[in-house]
This record gives structure tokens, C-alpha cells and sequence, in this order.
């Protein structure tokens, strides 16, 4: 019996990694398509994804499709996040800190946290410094505001369903305000934090988005509260639309086999 018992528990687990597996190799898949792949019937296939799901290893998208999710992302050790994104994308943040002159971070979404994983420190005497491979909670962040809000449902619904602890008295602990706050991004095309995170220091961030809309990236600018100015935000967040642009463009021309290259 326990023989038997081992052995279809490491089926399972076996049936597990196979479909993460599947799905890092497509782009959605079914659950009829995972059944077929995994040559089993519907019913497992479903529980499997349905239990990665909870997880926040898989997610589920508007056309019924599974995909990889956020999760996953926390298996990855900081210093191996982005490597080739802070090398690709480093022109831009070295024009967004000439343009600002202040300090400016590339950062990507790592479940419910941002992790830096690029930073320009400002000249001025007074300035934010944060350290690389380090993460902040990303519903109090412009970077990771700005990148939640590009997220498919159900992988939002994933990082709002856990507590949100309060850091300072701005910051947003309740699930429908934080949904709130991303559709007014949404609409901006930019993510303001006005010292949620830590109270001296706010900041204005955009999400670079993949073919599908998805967030691949951020780029951000972090400044003092007390040189927080309306006007200035909104420059910097106009400012930040153009440069996401570009650093989407970029990543698409990087991906594109040299023989298609102009």
C-alpha cells in the first residue's frame, strides 16, 4: 500500500512539472490540450492546473487558456533577474536621468514585489538609493503599480488576494482601492507613488510591455518627496511613455533573428 501510495504521488508530481514544462514551451494551452499532452483525462489535467493556479505558478487568462505565472518568478535567485534587460535598456535610463536628474531604476515584477535590478543614483545631494537585487511590495511602488496594472486578472486577483501591510500612512492596504489606483493608471499610461513605500520618497513609473500587453519591465523615477510637484510628475510620467516606447522596440528588434534585421 505505502508503495503504491509513493507512487502516485510521484505521478502527480511528475504530471506537475510536465505541464509546467508545456507551458513554457506554448503560449496557452487548454485543458483539453494539456489532457492530450499529458495523456491523461480532462478532470486531472483541470485539478493539476487548478491547484498551480492557487499556487500563482499558473494563471488563467479571459480565453480559458493556462500560462506560466508570477509565482515561478520567486524560484529565481535576484542577482540572475534581468541581466540581459539592464544591458539592453540602459541607454534609456542613462537619458531619463539626464532629463530628470534624478534617480532612476529599472525593476521587474517578482510576484507581489519588485526586484531592482538596475539604478542610476541621482547628483543631487539629496537622493534615493536603493540596492540591486532588493524588493519592494509592489502595490506601494510607482514601478510595480505601473506593472500590476498590465497584469491579467486572474494574476492580480492573485497578488491583491494576500494581506497588504501598510508602510506609511499613504499606503493603499485595501484590494479595491489598489484597483482603484491601477485603473487610474490605466488611464494616465503612468503609476505615481507619493511616499506609500517609504514617506520621504515618491516616484513616478511605466511598464514596458511585451507583444501581449503584459509587463515585461519597468522604468521609474525616484525623487525626495519634498521635490514632488505636480506639474513635474506629470512631465516625468509623459516623459516615461515615450521611453517605454522605445525600450519595447528595443527588446522586440534584440529578439528578431539577425536575418531580419534592416
Amino acid at each position: 500500500m505505502e508503495n503504491r501510495e509513493q507512487s502516485d504521488t510521484l505521478s502527480s508530481v511528475n504530471r506537475a512539472l510536465t505541464l509546467l514544462e508545456l507551458l513554457a514551451e506554448n503560449s496557452g494551452l487548454t485543458v483539453t490540450q494539456l489532457a492530450d499532452r499529458l495523456r491523461t483525462g480532462k478532470t486531472t489535467a483541470f485539478r493539476l492546473a487548478k491547484t498551480l493556479t492557487e499556487r500563482g505558478w499558473v494563471e488563467k487568462d479571459e480565453e480559458m487558456r493556462y500560462r506560466l505565472g508570477p509565482a515561478l518568478l520567486s524560484l529565481v535567485p535576484p542577482d540572475q533577474l534581468g541581466q540581459g534587460l539592464r544591458h539592453l535598456l540602459r541607454p534609456l535610463l542613462e537619458e531619463l536621468q539626464d532629463a530628470t536628474g534624478e534617480t532612476v531604476h529599472l525593476t521587474i515584477l517578482r510576484g507581489r514585489h519588485v526586484v531592482y535590478v538596475d539604478q542610476l543614483i541621482s547628483p543631487k545631494p539629496v537622493h534615493s538609493v536603493s540596492t540591486l537585487g532588493g524588493r519592494s511590495p509592489a502595490h506601494c511602488v510607482s514601478p510595480g503599480l505601473a506593472q500590476l496594472a498590465a497584469l491579467p486578472s486572474e494574476a492580480l486577483d492573485w497578488v491583491l488576494d494576500a494581506a497588504l501591510p501598510p508602510y506609511t500612512e499613504r499606503s493603499l492596504t485595501d484590494p479595491g482601492a489598489v484597483r482603484a489606483e491601477l485603473q487610474r493608471v490605466r488611464q494616465r499610461g503612468f503609476a505615481i507613488n507619493r511616499g506609500a513605500y517609504r514617506a520621504e520618497v515618491g516616484g513616478v513609473g511605466a511598464a514596458v510591455l511585451d507583444d501581449r500587453g503584459r509587463p515585461q519591465a519597468a522604468l521609474s523615477v525616484c525623487i525626495p518627496a519634498y521635490r514632488m510637484r505636480n506639474d513635474d510628475l506629470t512631465a516625468i510620467g509623459e516623459l516615461l511613455k515615450v521611453k517605454v516606447v522605445d525600450a519595447q522596440q528595443r527588446i522586440r528588434l534584440h529578439r528578431r533573428p539577425l536575418t531580419e534585421l534592416p
